[in-house]
């Protein structure tokens, strides 16, 4: 019997993963500013981190113009 996780139980944890981020497209919906200052937030004023051209933002943290 093998100690690796199952497909099934990857995706799982991939989900619940993916579901705490969000795009700098969704932060703008959420947030109401533009996607071009929540990409400019990213660098220094939000958790987020870049994956090729795509920032991950995590989606529990404080709206930055509430701040």
């Amino acid at each position: 019997m093998s100690d690796n996780p199952s497909n099934e139980q990857l995706k799982t944890k991939l989900d619940e993963l993916m579901s705490q981020l969000m795009t700098t497209e969704e932060a703008a919906e959420l947030w109401k500013l533009s996607q071009d200052h929540i990409k400019r937030l990213c660098s220094d004023k939000l958790i987020a981190c870049k994956r090729g051209k795509t920032w991950l933002i995590l989606r529990d943290q404080p709206n930055p113009k509430q701040s």
